[in-house]
């Protein structure tokens, strides 16, 4: 059952930070070291200085940066608990803006045994390490988890945006990539309470954010075991997310595609028979017309049965692999469900990169062993540049099959999925006291 309350958002003060799109910033994790630097210089305040600090003592730093925030009312808090809806309007292969819909709120912490709350992904130590650190330095949730419910009917949108209707957001930012995000701030207990239960039935599927969310996790359980005695009322049993309907129409998914450095000399004859034993290939010439028509044929085609796009490095042909029968599959992944053995990343993992190229699993998870891009052009181009020796193009999942995978308490491999746009960072912060409770209404 999932336990959905009102919080007091922490936001950015409108009477002290003038341009709002000079102190949000994408996901920590999107974010590259040359685009740190140059959201660093935006503003003293971006969100980067906390969610992505680039000092020695990067947290200490954080420690003491966001408490000065407060102090200075770069942040204020709000004095009312309340749901945050969001709305996200962006553009979509030059077609007609697409809106996409949520609201955002706490949800009480659950170990993923429960079954309540369920990944999709696996998750790295690392990271994890990394967010659980930057909580200990700020005792709050700087970002959202990105959770996805299933709502045929679409009532809890259809309820908030019904209020919100020509009542001014709170704020209205357009980021740099296109998107504009409106903010608005429902503290009506009896409409909140509508949307709790609405909520006590549903499922909650981590779209983003599988390394914050067992950070806190990992947070919980570091002060439960401080205090011994715990209620599980405290605020530091609930993370803050950002809740989207599986069924809005605003739900894009896009394809994450890979790069891989290298892999154990093959010779070209040997490489081509290992692939023709099991799959069928349908080439095309390495021109620009070539790729044009190889793009268009592995995303048509892919709405109808599994592929994958390959490129080696020297081979004048991009390749489209269909495989020729699930029987190896089962022979390689015998210990997993047939929905995510048929995944086109399952195969191209156990089958492509271990199996014949001769990438363990071990191997596939070592820093810049494989990259990975949503751009298929970039992608190509690097292999082509013979900057990487592979390139696999792969269709984006569908979400009801990336369901189906949670529910049966299996995860996909690492970055099998993008959910686009991603959320902005710096619209809303949840501030964790140890001391204060959660009343969920």
């Amino acid at each position: 059952m999932a336990r959905i309350a009102p919080f007091r958002g922490l936001l950015y003060n409108p009477n002290k930070v003038r341009d709002l799109a000079k102190v949000i910033a994408p996901p920590y994790d999107v974010i590259s070291p040359e685009e740190r630097a140059r959201l660093y210089r935006k503003s003293p305040y971006n969100i980067v200085h906390l969610d992505l600090n680039d000092e020695a003592d990067g947290y200490q730093t954080v420690a003491r940066l966001f408490p000065e925030w407060q102090e200075s009312k770069i942040l204020v808090r709000d004095e009312t608990p309340a749901v945050y809806f969001l709305s996200q309007r962006f553009p979509r292969n030059g077609e007609t803006e697409i809106e996409r819909l949520g609201f955002i709120a706490l949800t009480r912490l659950e170990d993923f045994s429960t079954g309540t709350i369920r990944p999709h992904e696996h998750t790295l130590a690392g990271p994890k390490e990394d967010r659980f650190r930057l909580m200990l330095a700020c005792r709050a949730n700087l970002s959202p988890i990105f959770a996805l419910y299933s709502q045929p009917t679409r009532l809890i949108n259809r309820m908030l945006w019904e209020r919100v209707q020509d009542v001014p957001p709170i704020l209205e930012v357009r980021e740099e990539h296109g998107s504009l995000c409106r903010l608005w701030r429902i503290a009506d207990p009896e409409l909140i309470g509508l949307v709790q239960q609405e909520m006590e039935s549903r499922t909650l599927l981590i779209a983003d954010g599988h390394h914050r969310y067992e950070a806190a996790l990992n947070y919980r359980d570091h002060l439960r075991r401080e205090r011994q005695a715990w209620t599980g009322q405290e605020a530091f049993n609930y993370v803050m997310a950002y809740f989207a309907n599986m069924k809005d129409e605003g739900l894009v998914i896009l394809p994450t595609h890979r790069l891989l450095r290298a892999f154990r000399p093959i010779p070209f004859q040997e490489l081509e028979e290992a692939l023709q034993r099991y799959f069928y290939l349908e080439p095309y010439p390495k021109t620009p017309d070539g790729r044009r028509w190889f793009l268009r044929a592995l995303k048509s085609g892919g709405k109808r049965r599994r592929l994958i796009g390959a490129s080696f490095r020297r081979d004048p042909r991009y390749l489209i692999l269909r495989l020729k029968n699930k029987r190896i599959m089962q022979r390689l992944a015998r210990d997993v469900s047939t929905p995510l053995r048929e995944l086109d990343v399952t195969v191209l993992h156990l089958l492509i990169l271990e199996h014949i190229l001769g990438l363990s699993a071990e191997e596939q998870l070592k820093e810049g062993e494989l990259s990975y891009s949503q751009n298929e052009q970039s992608v190509l181009q690097a292999v082509e540049k013979e900057e990487h020796q592979a390139a696999f193009i792969l269709n984006p999942p569908d979400p009801e099959v990336i369901l189906t995978i949670a529910l049966g308490g299996e995860r996909m491999p690492q970055k099998s999925t993008y959910f686009f746009p991603k959320l902005i960072t710096g619209l809303v912060i949840n501030k964790i006291d140890p001391n204060e409770e959660i009343a969920e209404l």
